[in-house]
């Protein structure tokens, strides 16, 4: 009676928690960092501006392409108090917590992964095994609960999806012997090897006493292992940024004169490139399809032979394991490749997001890491040749979006 009781009540509390987050309404103890709670509505989150103030500061940074770490250890040295320690002190209360009051990566990593900053109410990510078992447990995605625009957001749309991009980036650049990011750390790639290029800082002494500083990349695969594997790919930072910065402005140029005939000439090129993969593609989908049909077919069969006392028992479960394990490996496939192909025709949606961001940099005087990030996936550098004379090297910049241009 009394484990009934428990069993109808925690059901009554989960059915009510669910409506309301169904509807977008907070629930929870604390406001997260940034937000407090309204005074007219408990469920519903306002920006607290000076910690607000704080999370843009940390969503800007990691979009210059700082990372997790030192992101905390600039919010440290600047003296800014972490989100708990910064709650009982507007509370006027003493933290009852053991903690060292310092930001960490751990603190900056899921705050930069929390939607609340964009406007979106995601919960239900946590919750207790059972009525029974009161231990707190993550629940699996498919079980959040997400409702869009439930409150002001702190951070624009843009900045949320560039530095979801950077976590995204294969490639995480380390701090150079500047103790910064280079400027094109993390995007350069040698075109002949695929290694990253790595970033390196040259000191010449002049005749005037004065040190000059000259920065390059080489080739990631030559610097670890010399000749034997690639050659050095060495590039200047100062005629690599004089190349990215004009070829940006060409493109922005490009668009706003003729916009039409742009997307016509990328929507070609992708078009053509994906149409050999997609036919591919389709040929697996309907192989797969026809097979899982099958499988419905043997499972059902295996099940009425059991039936009929035509086969035994154990031979039957044998079957409908394997049966059973085929069409759940084949389902996951199958699913994947449909999303493969949903991407692969939504090329014009990809162009035609290109075209507004990049007639945006037309202006473009200087090139900063933020606007790297933004624009571009990566970029391939060839080996440096000479040709009748002259230094020749390829350069692919591949942009967001679209890749490789031309």
């Amino acid at each position: 009676m009394t484990y009934s009781y428990a069993r109808d009540t925690s059901c009554k509390i989960k059915a009510v928690k669910q409506s309301a987050y169904k509807t977008g309404k907070y629930i929870g103890c604390y406001a997260p960092y940034g937000y407090i709670k309204d005074p007219e509505d408990k469920h519903h989150l306002i920006i607290d501006e000076p910690a607000a103030a704080v999370v843009r500061k940390i969503f800007n940074l990691r979009c210059k392409g700082l990372g997790c770490f030192r992101i905390a250890q600039q919010l440290n040295e600047e003296g800014i108090l972490p989100p708990r320690a910064y709650y009982y002190q507007m509370i006027g209360k003493v933290n009852p917590y053991r903690c060292n009051g310092v930001w960490n990566d751990v603190t900056v990593r899921k705050l930069m992964r929390n939607e609340v900053y964009i406007g979106n109410m995601v919960q239900n990510k946590r919750g207790t095994l059972s009525y029974k078992n009161h231990k707190q447990i993550d629940k699996p995605k498919e079980e959040w609960v997400k409702v869009e625009n439930t409150h002001e957001a702190i951070i624009s749309l843009d900045i949320w999806e560039l530095a979801q991009e950077i976590d995204k980036m294969r490639s995480h650049p380390r701090y150079n012997s500047l103790n910064i990011i280079s400027l094109f750390g993390g995007l350069l790639y040698c075109m002949d090897c695929g290694f990253a290029l790595r970033h390196q800082t040259e000191r010449h002494k002049r005749k005037n006493g004065k040190v000059a500083i000259y920065e390059s990349y080489l080739c990631g695969n030559y610097s670890r292992s010399g000749h034997t594997v690639c050659s050095t790919h060495m590039i200047y930072l100062k005629p690599l940024t004089e190349l990215v910065l004009a070829d940006i402005c060409a493109k922005a140029d490009i668009v706003k004169l003729n916009e039409a005939d742009m997307i016509k000439s990328i929507l070609e090129r992708m078009q053509s490139q994906n149409s050999q993969e997609t036919a591919v593609i389709k040929k697996n989908i309907k192989t797969l399809n026809k097979r899982l049909s099958e499988l419905e077919k043997l499972l059902q069969s295996v099940y009425e032979d059991k039936i009929k006392g035509k086969i035994p028992e154990a031979l039957c479960i044998e079957l409908i394991n394997k049966y059973q394990t085929e069409r759940t490996e084949k389902s996951s496939h199958l699913q994947k490749l449909e999303h493969q192909l949903d991407e692969n025709q939504a090329v014009q949606n990809d162009v035609q997001e290109w075209v507004n961001l990049i007639r945006q940099y037309s202006n473009i005087e200087t090139l900063d890491r933020e606007t790297l990030l933004r624009l571009i996936d990566k970029i391939e550098i060839g080996e440096q040749k000479i040709v009748d004379g002259q230094k020749e090297r390829e350069i692919k910049i591949h942009y967001k979006f679209v890749g490789y241009v031309g």
